[in-house]
């Protein structure tokens, strides 16, 4: 060995050197981790960055490290808008980057966490608001703080601590899996990533690209998020699945007075009409027993008893007081709120489910009574929610007419909005902008909309005439401004509301459920529906279905009804997200879905 070389010296020169190297290796630890090997894809000619999800990411902090908004992120994404899993690739588009934001863009670091470089006359009050959270949250993390910041220190801002952890911009990452699923006739990518929540792209990449397409009979295997199930060792159910379980249907078929209606309508051209309570009464009942048959097939042992508690306060408090009804395990009906409580006081360790619309007074004080059905004001908050994560950069603007009637869904909208706002990045304003305005007149609206961007009108109003007045005006206005109009469901059925006027203003409202006519399933249950009762299905068969498999298959799982007791299976037309507010009262649903008419026909919001 050459002897200078041995006995090299480390000279100032070469101290320099080691400490830059020793430097660089820290540097290195708080590198973004999207920053390594990132992939850039062209879709349709829009770039985007690809970032593979890592444990403990979440939306919001993947949000904020590219330094383009959440919305932005679910509209290249829709699946996650009910979160993300480990080992997803997320498309990130590089035209919906903030500039202004990617400047001073947090670093992502392992677990999720957000790596903050203070700024110049930066407070930790600052940093707090910035993202979000709490100051005592930020000093757990970074206790050196307590003595004040200094430009171009770190501060660490923790996994999901900007907001409440159920909200699916801050759950950190869950495992995917797959499932395996067997192509019926008929069925396409698309609708398979409809029933699944997924990208049809992602169900290729599972597959190897599916080189021989998708065909009948084939099995192929759909992305899911969540732990993988053991097949070897399913979860055991609380009580036997084989346990017989006594189940009551308590419906207003109202036979006597059905009978009357016939009769007094038998002389009329078109023939005889069923009393609307027993007509209604009779669809559920019919989509309740496909559910049983259903359920029978899956291991449900069940003895079930349909009650006519008919449609007034005579006929079912002579039927309440069967003495059959002690010995259910769950009661399906009745429909009438004043019915329920009078079952529910008299019955209080019966589990009650209220299976159609009632307001969320129906569980006050009742903990053994299930809503099913999500309220109005559940519907305008789910609004709210899915207004801030897509429209926060547009110009949102809440019409405020002074009626009465409306005040109960004009303030949660206001407030939940405003409330969803405040964690939106990229967003034009910190609160929505509310416009007072007049029954007949919008005020001065056609001043505040702004050419430049998309104008979001959210009218929380059932107010017929306001409504009409709404899109009459509005469709003026459309000619020279971008204009989303998001209303109440009840719109569609209000006569002096054009279809074809809320088609041009792509009219947008939360409902509580979506009848796909194109899924394979519901089309198998209309079959079955037609075949068995000889007659066409309506909303209210397909609520009995979707009901009656819901509770009836928590029962069987799990031999109670709680906002836990969860069933796997897809319903045909709603959804289900139980929660319960004290425990002296009882769950309601609160689950929602945006819809959009375009093209006079209703589909999902995008």
């Amino acid at each position: 060995m050459n002897a200078r070389v041995k006995g090299l010296r480390v000279g100032p020169a070469h101290k320099a050197i080691t400490r830059c190297r020793l430097h660089l290796a820290a540097c290195l630890v708080l590198l973004p981790l999207a920053s390594w090997a990132q992939e850039t894809r062209i879709i349709d000619g829009k770039k985007f960055t690809v970032h593979r999800v890592e444990h403990g990411q979440t939306l919001f902090a993947i949000s904020r490290s590219f330094a383009v908004p959440v919305e932005e992120l679910i509209k290249a994404n829709p699946e996650a808008r009910s979160g993300i899993g480990i080992g997803q690739e997320l498309l990130i588009p590089q035209a919906a980057v903030v500039k202004k934001e990617a400047r001073h863009a947090p670093a992502l670091l392992k677990d999720g966490e957000l790596s903050h470089t203070v700024g110049k006359k930066e407070t930790l009050f600052g940093i707090a608001k910035r993202y979000g959270t709490d100051i005592n949250v930020l000093l757990e993390r970074n206790p050196d703080a307590v003595s004040g910041l200094r430009e171009g220190a770190v501060i660490i801002i923790p996994a999901a601590s900007a907001q409440d952890a159920g909200d699916p911009a801050l759950r950190p990452a869950v495992p995917m899996h797959t499932i395996n699923h067997t192509v019926q006739p008929g069925e396409t990518l698309f609708s398979l990533g409809q029933r699944y929540s997924v990208k049809p792209e992602a169900i290729l990449a599972a597959n190897d690209g599916l080189p021989e397409g998708l065909k009948a009979g084939a099995t192929v295997r759909i992305p899911r998020m969540g732990p993988a199930p053991e097949p070897s060792k399913p979860p055991a159910p609380i009580v036997a699945p084989s346990a017989l379980r006594r189940i009551g249907l308590l419906l207003p078929f109202a036979a006597e007075r059905n009978d009357s209606t016939i009769e007094a309508s038998a002389t009329a051209a078109n023939g005889p009409r069923f009393h609307e309570a027993s007509r209604i009464a009779a669809q559920f009942y019919g989509g309740a027993l496909i559910a049983l048959d259903s359920l029978a097939a899956l291991g449900l042992n069940a003895e079930v008893k349909a009650f006519d508690v008919g449609d007034d306060a005579l006929q079912w408090s002579s039927a309440l007081k069967d003495p059959a009804l002690t010995t259910l395990d769950l009661c399906i009906g009745p429909f009438h709120r004043a019915a329920i409580e009078q079952l529910a006081r008299s019955h209080p360790r019966l589990p009650i489910v209220c299976p159609v619309p009632q307001s969320n007074k129906v569980v006050l004080g009742f903990a053994n009574v299930t809503k099913a059905v999500p309220a109005r004001t559940d519907l305008v908050r789910h609004a709210a929610r899915w207004l801030a994560a897509a429209h926060a950069r547009d110009n949102i603007i809440v019409l405020r007419p002074d009626i009465l009637s409306d005040k109960e869904i004009q303030e949660p909208m206001i407030n939940a909005l405003n409330a969803a706002m405040t964690n939106q990045s990229g967003k034009l304003r910190d609160s929505v902008l509310v416009l007072r305005t007049g029954r007949r007149d919008l005020g001065e609206l056609a001043v505040k909309l702004d050419g430049a961007r998309l104008n979001v009108i959210v009218v929380p109003s059932e107010d017929v005439e306001f409504a009409a007045t709404v899109v009459v005006k509005l469709k003026a206005l459309a000619a020279k401004s971008s204009i989303r109009l998001v209303g109440m469901e009840s719109w569609l059925r209000m006569d002096p509301v054009s279809a074809t006027d809320l088609d041009a203003l792509g009219f947008t409202y939360a409902s509580a459920s979506h009848f796909n006519a194109e899924d394979p399933a519901t089309q198998r249950f209309i079959a079955r529906f037609r075949e068995r009762f000889q007659h066409d299905v309506d909303e209210y068969a397909l609520l009995g279905y979707d009901v009656t498999f819901q509770y009836a298959r928590a029962l069987m799982l799990h031999g109670r009804i709680d906002a836990d007791s969860s069933v796997p299976e897809q319903p045909l037309h709603t959804g289900f997200r139980m929660s319960r507010t004290g425990p002296e009262n009882g769950l309601r649903n609160e689950f929602g879905v945006m819809l959009q008419v375009k093209d006079l026909k209703v589909e999902r919001a995008q």
